[in-house]
């Protein structure tokens, strides 16, 4: 099944690598499904344990597999391509790849903003914002922790919004009238603290993506989000 030459250039474990992928990326292997345990690669494919262990890592560490203890390693979900150009929609780009969009609200509070938030929305002292954390699932998987700040003079009265099971940027559109014009977002990458992880399903120290996005209406900011995106999970496409 896995195509391994000793006579070749490639280091072994490279080969093997590349040979599990290729199955993962061409179907063979689908999700959830078992990788052959290290003592079957081992004997079959005649490989040393340190090869086979570290071909596995390498998938680990790639997110192309995952590992149950005492279990054996498994095919991870396939990764979530989304494209960054435009007005990102995290409900509709669930749906398009078969998964049900949930958002499950941690806190909605209307308040003054602290001094970061303050600049970064460019309010006056006595403006308020709406502070809204919540956890963005597809399916069941914890996928992004999110903290969103809105300009509350754009949107009084949000709060008595049921945003569980509505598509934000409709509400916004179509509750408030909003019609954004434009935006920027800055991505750098970083490793989850303890309560990132936490939310998230993974360890402390799991490697994710940071994703800051500023929304104008004309010339005023709507929008100021922070996301601690899973890096396991996403990659992110854009258009020029």
């Amino acid at each position: 099944m896995f195509e391994i030459n000793k006579k070749s250039e490639v280091p072994l474990y490279q080969q093997l690598v590349h040979s599990i992928k290729k199955h993962i990326e061409e179907g063979t292997l689908k999700e959830n499904d078992k990788i052959p345990a290290e003592s079957e690669f081992c004997t079959v494919y005649d490989l040393s344990r340190t090869t086979v262990r570290q071909a596995l890592r390498a998938l680990e560490k790639e997110g192309y597999i995952y590992k149950l203890q005492g279990k054996g390693s498994y095919v991870s979900s396939p990764k979530i391509y989304q494209d960054r150009s435009g007005f990102s929609k995290f409900y509709d780009d669930m749906m398009s790849l078969g998964k049900i969009p949930i958002s499950k609200i941690l806190s909605l509070k209307i308040k003054k903003p602290n001094t970061l938030v303050k600049e970064r929305m460019n309010l006056s002292d006595d403006e308020l914002i709406c502070k809204l954390v919540w956890i963005r699932y597809g399916n069941d998987e914890a996928l992004i922790y999110e903290t969103i700040y809105l300009n509350y003079s754009l949107v009084e009265g949000i709060e008595n919004i049921d945003l569980k099971s509505k598509k934000l940027y409709d509400v916004l559109a179509n509750e408030f009238g909003i019609k954004m014009t434009h935006g920027k977002e800055l991505f750098y990458p970083c490793k989850l603290d303890a309560s990132e992880a936490k939310f998230l399903g993974l360890n402390e120290g799991d490697l994710g993506m940071k994703v800051e996005r500023t929304v104008f209406q004309g010339s005023k900011v709507l929008e100021y989000t922070k996301s601690t995106v899973r890096g396991d999970r996403f990659v992110y496409t854009t258009n020029f």
